[in-house]
């Protein structure tokens, strides 16, 4: 039996769809397909050109399709960008945009319990090092 690799990501990660738009360089590069999601990033599928990593972005995640959707909005840098994907690293939200990032994951999370341990765990979107 082989043991399973230690988990080396800070936050559980939960799949998720759902309109985001990155701002980067100028530009908005939009998705509506499946992305991954946690307090510290996300990863999501784009077929639009993708900027090389370490490049600075906000990130708009729009939750729900009504008049008024909740909105989380992120600032952060792109840490891999590969032709179909992007994946960026979250440096600073606001305070609702963090409370709705925690609902969000909470929500949709395999293990809620876990997702809830994590949060209590430390204040903030980066783990202790």
């Amino acid at each position: 039996m082989h043991a399973k690799p230690e988990e080396k990501r800070g936050f559980i990660r939960v799949p998720f769809k759902t309109d985001v738009e990155v701002r980067v360089q100028g530009r908005s590069i939009r998705s509506q397909a499946d992305l991954n999601i946690s307090m510290s990033g996300i990863c999501l599928s784009t077929s639009e050109a993708v900027p090389p990593a370490e490049t600075p972005c906000q990130v708009t995640i729009i939750l729900g399709k009504s008049e008024e959707p909740v909105i989380i909005e992120a600032k952060g840098k792109t840490i891999r960008s590969q032709a179909g994907s992007l994946a960026v690293e979250f440096s600073e939200l606001e305070l609702d945009s963090y409370h709705h990032l925690q609902q969000l994951i909470i929500n949709n999370a395999d293990n809620p319990i876990r997702a809830e341990r994590e949060f209590r765990a430390h204040w903030g979107i980066r783990t202790p090092r």
